[in-house]
């Protein structure tokens, strides 16, 4: 018996010192400044300072998607940030996980490309009465994002040196006003402790790719309907729905990669609801309906899809602020598209913008044949 509970100790340890070989912690200190982007964008007093704290979990080649994309890291960051405006402005605190890929190794130097989209606490937000001058932020929780390039010294087999820099985005996507969003470019210099990384045989890897359906690079034609929600032009107002459709053709350029061409109808009640209620215009529904055309990239991780989209508008419509439409955001596919590129089912939420401008956040539902 005393010998079954020392072969069970000695087994746990062994496998918790596996585990644990997987991860890596940081402290990274970061100094930016907060870009105004209004002429009457809020006095920013001081520079932004950032302490953050990451949990890093190596990828293992175990998986179809970490195998594609050269076994990234996952970073998981908190942080508490300044915005350079306590008194209007307030701080701000962010959970963002984020892929971290090697751009290149050199001996002890190496480069990192990290990518993060999360959520942020804003402390301090717009207020008609007691915070009136806050132009930039109607809600407390909001969209982060976060893109960074990193370099890396190998002090020890443990311990990294780095330094790096990067861009830090808040942004409630238009779901409520104002939303001129934040934006600080940031210096980063921090420390890295890294668990040797386990290894996977080569075979595995093999294996599993090995596993997988020729890729099918067919034209595939698909239909997706969406419903946004967002406010005209007053904070605290009611919101108003969104309605679009689209048609069009899908193309794998290769296992990750997706490329699409599609044609979009898409009508706005929130400047109806404007027009109907001051009585100073002829109301026509035409006028509130957009149609565009609209190229969309997608890079595939399976399940997810990360969702790039640019596009433009093809007729006249009421408040047009741009000819351009953008979006980003993700889809959800009920199947692996790995593993099956046809008949799949699809939900999506994206942030679409007026070129660069967000304007609302859109739930999606797809499908193709």
């Amino acid at each position: 018996m005393t010998k079954i509970f020392l072969i069970l100790i000695i087994q746990f340890f062994l496998v918790t010192a596996i585990v644990a070989q997987q991860y890596a912690l940081e402290l990274n200190y970061q100094f930016g400044t907060n870009v105004p982007i209004h002429p009457r964008y809020p006095k920013i007093q001081a520079h932004s300072h950032t302490g953050e704290l990451t949990l890093l979990q190596h990828t293992q080649a175990k998986k179809i998607w970490s195998i594609l994309y050269g076994q990234p890291t996952v970073a998981y960051s908190i942080a508490y940030q300044t915005l350079g405006n306590a008194d209007i402005l307030g701080n701000a605190f962010y959970a963002v996980p984020s892929l971290d890929f090697k751009v290149f190794e050199w001996k002890r130097l190496d480069m990192r490309a990290r990518i993060g989209w999360g959520a942020g606490i804003i402390t301090k937000t717009y207020d008609s009465f007691y915070n009136k001058d806050n132009i930039v932020i109607g809600s407390t929780l909001n969209a982060c994002v976060i893109l960074r390039a990193l370099f890396r010294y190998r002090i020890s087999n443990t311990f990294h040196l780095q330094l790096g820099g990067g861009v830090t985005h808040y942004s409630n996507g238009g779901f409520t006003n104002p939303n001129l969003g934040i934006n600080i470019p940031f210096a980063q210099v921090g420390i890295q402790y890294s668990f040797q990384k386990p290894t996977v045989p080569d075979s595995l890897s093999t294996q599993l790719i090995a596993g997988l359906p020729a890729l099918n690079q067919s034209f595939r034609p698909f239909i997706q309907i969406g419903l946004g929600l967002t406010e005209m032009a007053t904070s605290r107002g009611p919101k108003y729905p969104v309605y679009n459709v689209s048609i069009g053709v899908s193309r794998l350029m290769a296992r990750i990669s997706k490329l699409s061409l599609s044609v979009e109808y898409l009508y706005n009640t929130a400047p109806y609801a404007f027009d109907r209620q001051s009585g100073s215009v002829v109301l026509k529904h035409l006028n509130y309906a957009r149609f565009s055309i609209i190229a969309t990239h997608e890079l595939l991780f399976g399940h997810w899809g990360l969702v790039t989209s640019l596009g433009v508008y093809m007729n006249e419509h009421k408040y047009r602020r741009s000819v351009l439409v953008s979006k980003v955001g993700f889809n959800f596919y009920l199947q692996n598209y790995f593993k099956n590129f046809k008949n799949q089912l699809w939900l999506g939420c994206h942030v679409r913008a007026y070129a660069g401008e967000a304007e609302l956040v859109e739930v999606t539902l797809g499908y193709n044949w």
